[in-house]
């Protein structure tokens, strides 16, 4: 698939379940191979979703670990959506200076002092057994994250220098739910990636095609920033087909880190992806 970008979206654990089974879905259609991607950009949920496409394993093993018993993220309370620092973030992200410096470098603050129930350490070291190598796959994986001290975006790559696993868990570290993710001497998290960051990745690289997966994000202003993307990008000429979730997923609720709903996301998942087969292919030319 040369000259080819998949582009994997934020959207908590459901996000991944969800995206997961898309992949899946357009494997079992018609055998799509992720790890050919000329490059992949992984977006926070994304992230971790790329990592494993792009070290080349199965998105149908996505609900593995959900069985495991010593897995942390199974025993997470949920995000208090009402008081607190994450409560704090989610106002400010629903604010109208969404995305203005001040509001990111205010986010950026509250995130870095937030008491959270996992400790940096145990929060990396989650990524760790779940990417389960800190050695960079031979496809370019781009995971995004965004620095505290700037709200500048950051794109890593393998020249980075950092762990695999915590350049993913830097771009899951969602701001007061997880801690911040730290690499030298700077702390990372996940949110604002800066406008139409897609289209930068793919103009730099001059690629043919772009496929973009990532769930509905019920924030208007990050959805209103991927629909600015997508449309800059499709007016590059690159060929972009964007695959957001169908009512099957609108269905599951607002709350994408609620961990019981990832069975029936990746399953919702499997039929976005064979409803979206045919597109894809035709595209891939």
């Amino acid at each position: 698939m040369a000259g080819f970008g998949l582009l994997l979206g934020g959207g908590g654990s459901v996000g991944i379940a969800w995206e997961n089974g898309v992949l899946a879905g357009l494997v079992d259609a018609i055998g799509f191979e992720p790890a050919k991607s000329t490059v992949i950009v992984g977006t926070s949920a994304g992230s971790s979703v790329g990592a494993d496409m792009a070290l080349g394993k199965d998105p149908h093993d996505a609900l593995a670990a959900d069985h495991d018993a010593s897995n942390p993220r199974r025993k997470l309370p949920p995000p208090d959506m009402e008081k607190g620092a994450f409560a704090e973030i989610i106002a400010l992200m629903l604010s109208p200076e969404a995305g203005t410096p001040e509001t990111v470098a205010r986010i950026a603050e509250i995130a870095t002092h937030a008491k959270t129930a996992l400790s940096e350490d145990q929060f990396v070291a989650m990524f760790r057994k779940t990417v389960g190598t800190d050695e960079w796959p031979d496809v370019d994986f781009r995971p995004t994250s965004t620095a505290c001290s700037s709200g500048m975006p950051k794109f890593w790559t393998a020249a980075d220098g950092v762990p695999l696993s915590r350049a993913v868990a830097s771009s899951c570290a969602i701001p007061g739910y997880f801690p911040s993710v730290s690499h030298a001497g700077e702390h990372y998290m996940d949110g604002a990636r800066g406008p139409k960051y897609h289209t930068g990745i793919v103009k730099e690289l001059d690629l043919a095609a772009a496929l973009f997966i990532g769930p509905k994000i019920a924030i208007p202003r990050v959805s209103e920033m991927l629909v600015e993307d997508m449309a800059a990008l499709a007016a590059t000429g690159v060929r972009v087909h964007t695959i957001l979730g169908s009512e099957r997923l609108d269905a599951l609720g607002l709350n994408l880190m609620d961990y019981s709903k990832r069975p029936a996301a990746f399953e919702c998942g499997l039929a976005d992806g064979a409803d979206h087969a045919a597109v894809v292919k035709e595209m891939l030319g």
